[in-house]
């Protein structure tokens, strides 16, 4: 039975992501998915966001920067993530990356948040046979060397077929808390509560970030993040039941935001990120992943960006709606990636 392309592709993409849960026990790619960014506004400026997360997409980049999001807000994401390739603008990506979340304001106690960020793969194929000679065993084959293990040119006398489908999903659970502890100085943290599943077997894990946010002049902001700051540990329900590390990393940078008078601001952002699996690896960029990215709001209503992911270029555009006391923003990312482009489209407001 022949296999098509897109069968393998899937195979190869399940490889890659059974890779990134079962790593090394201090695991440079232990729930990788937590490192793939949320928000298309973020993405579309190189992920270079630490300092600026002043949106409902900053329980993820900086939970500090709740702060700075003045009233209740959410955010919805729709990532289109390594396509297909089949020609049309927005194909259904072969990996399922979605994100959502809601942050409400608490007067004299702070801000709370909620985020769910969830990658699957689903609709995977899991192969059987059927008993073509009625022996009860699966997977015979004409040994026509006798020796018992099946060679090339060696055809099944079974005939292989697709028993049902199945699913292999990453999901987390964020909680976050932040608070405003100076008039230059804010404070955040988050909870992680992870959920791994590869065919028959799962794995939970538990996660601590913590965030700080500087404002030591007008316009300038300095923002830093620890993130799994106790190592996130995930345990699998395997025979063996192993326990995966996924290691701290910090991530840190600057911002300025700029006005021109009657035609909108932007701001400018720069990233440093330690990055474990290069630690781990042996790899020449010295542990740490550099970005950076630009956002231009045209007469506070259409918004243009740019920058450097740390492996390769970004860019994205947004639409601000005003809608009564509400304010609406659609947004669209691009990220370029070896795999294939990435889309992301992202729809959030604030009430």
């Amino acid at each position: 039975m022949r296999i098509s392309n897109k069968y393998y592709t899937v195979i190869i993409l399940v490889l890659l992501v059974s890779s990134q849960s079962f790593a090394a026990d201090e695991g440079a790619h232990a729930a990788e998915f937590l490192s793939h960014g949320v928000g298309a506004r973020a993405i579309g400026m190189g992920s270079a966001f630490v300092a600026i997360a002043d949106d409902s997409t900053a329980t993820y980049w900086n939970p500090a920067g709740l702060t700075n999001v003045k009233k209740n807000s959410f955010s919805a994401m729709y990532s289109d993530t390594f396509r297909s390739g089949d020609g049309s603008f927005f194909s259904k990506g072969l990996v399922n990356y979605n994100f959502v979340n809601y942050v409400h304001q608490i007067e004299d106690i702070g801000s709370i948040g909620l985020s769910w960020i969830r990658l699957g793969i689903d609709d995977i194929p899991r192969t059987t046979f059927i008993d073509i000679d009625n022996n009860g065993n699966l997977g015979d084959f004409q040994d026509i060397n006798g020796n018992g293990v099946k060679d090339e040119g060696e055809p099944y006398i079974d005939r292989p077929t697709v028993a049902d489908y199945f699913s292999n999903t990453d999901n987390a659970l964020i909680i976050s808390y932040a608070r405003q502890m100076h008039s230059m100085i804010a404070v955040g943290g988050n909870v992680k509560l992870l959920s791994q599943s590869i065919f028959n077997n799962t794995g939970r894990g538990f996660g601590i970030d913590i965030g700080l946010i500087l404002m030591p002049i007008t316009s300038l902001r300095v923002g830093t993040m620890l993130l799994d700051a106790t190592g996130t540990q995930i345990r699998w329900d395997t025979a063996d039941k192993p326990v995966f590390t996924r290691g701290r990393r910090l991530r840190f940078g600057a911002s300025y935001q700029f006005t021109f008078p009657s035609f909108g601001n932007g701001s400018i952002g720069i990233d440093f990120e330690t990055d474990q699996a290069d630690y781990e690896e042996g790899t020449d960029s010295g542990g740490i992943v550099f970005r950076t990215g630009a956002e231009y709001l045209l007469f506070n209503t259409l918004a243009l960006r740019c920058g450097w992911n740390g492996q390769g270029f970004s860019a994205g555009s947004g639409l601000q709606l005003q809608v009564s006391n509400m304010t609406f923003f659609v947004d669209y990312a691009f990220n370029s990636h070896t795999l294939g482009g990435t889309q992301r489209i992202s729809v959030s407001g604030q009430f």
